[in-house]
């Protein structure tokens, strides 16, 4: 291939880099990606984490717990939680975990329904 023949390569654009398996192309945000109509969120409202399944933001929500344990049910419709914004699985602050357990605790002495 002659220097000359070479096609020019834009400078405002992101470049590419050579694996071994070819051209890798750059990195896509997915966040670019969510359907439209989200609520912003302030930066208070994110945490500085990824989602461990998908990688997706956490933000500040609620989620509903249920247990079953010894024929008895308990069930909280909106327990503080980081929720991921693209699959929803619910993270939990240790204070909210304390609470649970200490329920289950108490459950347990509970004669067996």
């Amino acid at each position: 291939m002659k220097a000359d023949s070479r096609i020019p390569f834009p400078s405002d654009a992101t470049p590419v880099r050579s694996g071994p398996l070819g051209v890798v192309p750059p990195p896509v945000d997915l966040e670019e990606t969510l359907p439209l109509g989200r609520t912003a969120r302030t930066e208070a409202d994110l945490l500085q984490m990824r989602c461990l399944r998908c990688q997706g933001p956490v933000v500040k929500g609620s989620a509903p717990v249920r247990i079953e344990r010894n024929g008895y049910r308990l069930a909280w419709e909106a327990v503080p939680a980081w929720i991921c914004r693209r699959c929803e699985l619910a993270y939990f602050e240790p204070r909210e975990v304390e609470t649970i357990q200490r329920a289950l605790q108490a459950m347990r002495t509970l004669p067996k329904a």
